[in-house]
C-alpha cells in the first residue's frame, strides 16, 4: 500500500533523490523541508494526514531532526523513518524515546530506504 510521505532534509539534491526513490516506488511524497517550521507547517497545513516523515538529524537553521520527528509524533503521531550521516550511539539513544521506525545511515542504498518503509502503517 503507497505511504504519503514527508521528506525533511536540507540537502536538495539528496531530497530530489529520496523523492524519486518513493515515487518510483508508488509512494506519495507530501512535501520536502529543509528545517524544522517549513517541516511542522507543511505538516500543520495537511492536519497530520501522513504516514511518515523521512528525517535527517541535521537540519537547515540551527533546527534538527530529533526535535522535529519529536514535534511530529507528540503533535500528530506521525513517525519518523531516520536517514543521516550523523546517527552515533548518541544521537540514537536521543532519538529512540519518539519511536521512530528505524536509521538508516548515509550513504544508503534505495533498498534500504524503501524496506524500512515496510513497517509503517499507513493512515487510513
Amino acid at each position: 500500500m503507497p505511504l504519503r510521505v514527508l521528506i525533511v532534509e536540507d540537502e536538495m539534491l539528496l531530497a530530489l533523490d529520496l523523492e524519486d526513490m518513493l515515487l518510483d516506488a508508488g509512494h506519495d511524497v507530501v512535501g520536502q523541508a529543509s528545517d524544522m517550521g517549513q517541516a511542522l507547517a507543511i505538516a500543520d497545513k495537511l492536519d497530520g494526514q501522513f504516514d511518515v516523515a523521512i528525517m535527517d538529524v541535521n537540519l537547515a537553521r540551527g533546527t534538527n531532526g530529533i526535535d522535529t520527528a519529536a514535534a511530529l509524533r507528540e503533535r500528530w503521531n506521525v513517525p519518523s523513518l531516520f536517514v543521516s550521516g550523523n546517527l552515533d550511539e548518541l544521537t540514537r539513544d536521543r532519538a529512540m524515546q519518539w519511536k521512530p521506525i528505524g536509521f538508516v545511515g548515509k550513504p544508503y542504498s534505495e533498498r534500504e530506504v524503501l524496506s524500512s518503509l515496510v513497517a509503517v502503517p499507513p493512515v487510513l
